[in-house]
């Protein structure tokens, strides 16, 4: 989640980009060098569409956009590897907890459709270090403020091409972010974050934590790392997995064995459910960051 070279960072050719992603910790930044300029983005983690038997998508989170979308540039989500091009993948080595990244992912996802962009004062760079760190800066800006002729041109330059690269990401994602579709992500605490997409996931219409079975967003033949509980109170239950969400919204008064972490599927009946709280989708984000997510790097280092 750090950026810059303290913690180091690897890259990684376009070609791959499985690696790459593989090697990304969800909750921390990766960027994407546009012929010297880098565009950075949050690698939010394996989105797991609900009701079907859809491949997961690597969720991006950044800002960005083109002349096809309005706002022309707003905070999005995105596939992975569509952003990609041909361009060099930069993963940043990261050291914080999972409650920290966890909370970088919520502070991406309030964030969604946030519109405005300028290459000095608001560029990508300037979104990753605000929802990460908390502090709105931009490395590569304070360059071009030092050196103009220099860096100035390669900022533009390399703004055009995110456009470009974002516009084809854009066709290639409207199957994937239709309006209305949720997505299942699995936060670094394994606790389920259940995402509903507008506009192709340029706005969300609602984010909600532990509210449905993960079985929803299993598919029918595969299911995300979680954990399973057996509960010990209900009726012939001694063998019954249940995921955390069930195990809040259907067995709050049950016991529990430990949980353990399992590609398996939940197999509760859900015959107690009760209702989950949406969160809101609008925070103060500085307040938050600076009191929750703290970064475990300097930020004196160029990237």
């Amino acid at each position: 989640m750090c950026v810059g070279f303290t913690n180091g960072y690897s890259d990684f050719a376009s070609d791959r980009v499985e690696e790459a992603i593989v090697a990304a910790v969800p909750g921390s930044a990766v960027s994407f060098n546009r012929i010297g300029f880098f565009h950075f983005a949050v690698f939010l983690g394996w989105a797991w569409p609900k009701g079907d038997d859809s491949e997961p998508i690597p969720l991006l989170c950044h800002l960005s956009g083109d002349a096809s979308t309005k706002p022309v540039a707003s905070v999005r989500l995105d596939d992975f590897r569509d952003i990609v091009q041909s361009c060099t993948i930069r993963v940043y080595n990261c050291k914080c907890s999972a409650s920290k990244r966890s909370q970088v992912i919520l502070n991406c996802l309030y964030l969604v459709g946030k519109a405005g962009y300028n290459p000095l004062t608001n560029n990508c760079e300037h979104f990753v270090r605000e929802v990460i760190c908390g502090q709105s800066t931009s490395y590569q800006a304070v360059w071009t403020l030092a050196a103009p002729l220099i860096q100035l041109p390669r900022i533009l330059l390399g703004s055009a091409v995110v456009g470009a690269a974002t516009s084809s990401a854009s066709s290639n994602c409207a199957s994937k972010f239709e309006e209305n579709r949720s997505l299942g992500l699995l936060n670094p605490e394994r606790d389920l974050i259940e995402i509903i997409l507008s506009k192709h996931g340029l706005h969300l219409q609602g984010v909600k934590l532990n509210s449905v079975c993960t079985r929803e967003f299993g598919g029918l033949s595969t299911f995300p790392m979680q954990f399973l509980y057996t509960c010990r109170s209900c009726s012939g239950s001694e063998k019954m997995a249940v995921c955390r969400p069930c195990q809040k919204l259907c067995h709050a008064k049950c016991i529990f064995r430990t949980g353990i972490v399992s590609e398996n599927v939940c197999r509760c009946s859900h015959a107690m459910k009760s209702e989950a709280v949406q969160l809101p989708l609008q925070l103060d984000l500085q307040e938050e960051s600076t009191s929750s997510v703290e970064c475990d790097g300097s930020l004196s280092s160029s990237c």
